[in-house]
């Protein structure tokens, strides 16, 4: 991992930082904030923490995303299948999809977010399928995907049955979720939710040491509809 760029750059109003991953055989050119500690003290995050208890969580690259990535990678080819990325965050996962060749949506609750997974999207010369603002608290009308990536999104207990749902609504016949967690207790329910609605959950446990050297450990739930 090269950080030899990083902080000498603004980006929709963030200090950033620019580093050079290695993931495998693959090489990706990430941007994210510099200091999310930092954004939980801006007027406009704190506003939306008290209407809706709003973290900023997109703004860096959590563990989740690159066991998620990995597996991405080292999978099947997309050719040209449609997917979606939920709260893709910077975008990490969304990246490995469309070098998979899957015609992949990044969506995120948050703009800020979806502005740069577009922009690590652009400066990877990769083409995404289109972005998108998703709530996964909010089901969608007919089911429109494939495939559908998410990484470490039951950090809170509370998000696991919506969660379940919405992979439920989104999911076209035969299609399949991949779901990467750090083996958080929290998320130890949803197997248990998306059962519930109809869905077939196998587990996968993974570690990596991209991009740090650093060992990490999680899981990825393997959806299926």
């Amino acid at each position: 991992m090269s950080d030899d760029r990083k902080g000498c750059e603004i980006y929709c109003g963030y200090a950033v930082r620019r580093e050079t991953w290695q993931l495998g055989d693959y090489r990706l050119d990430l941007t994210w904030p510099m200091n999310i500690d930092a954004m939980l003290d801006l007027p406009a995050v704190q506003e939306r923490f008290a209407r809706d208890e709003y973290m900023p969580y997109w703004a860096q690259p959590w563990p989740a995303s690159v066991l998620l990535a990995e597996a991405v990678l080292s999978g099947e080819e997309g050719r040209g299948r449609a997917a979606v990325e939920l709260g893709c965050g910077v975008g990490v996962v969304s990246l490995a999809a469309a070098m998979k060749g899957w015609s992949i949506t990044a969506s995120d609750y948050d703009e800020d977010a979806i502005a740069f997974a577009e922009l690590n999207a652009a400066r990877n010369r990769l083409q995404l399928a289109g972005t998108a603002r998703l709530d996964f608290r909010l089901p969608l009308d007919e089911p429109v995907y494939e495939r559908v990536f998410g990484a470490d999104l039951t950090y809170e207990r509370r998000n696991a049955e919506p969660l379940a749902r919405w992979v439920a609504s989104a999911l076209v016949a035969g299609g399949m979720a991949w779901l990467s967690d750090p083996n958080r207790s929290a998320g130890d329910g949803f197997p248990e939710h998306a059962e519930a609605v109809g869905l077939r959950v196998e587990m996968e446990a993974v570690e990596t040491t991209a991009p740090t050297g650093l060992l990490h450990r999680g899981r990825i739930w393997r959806v299926y509809r």
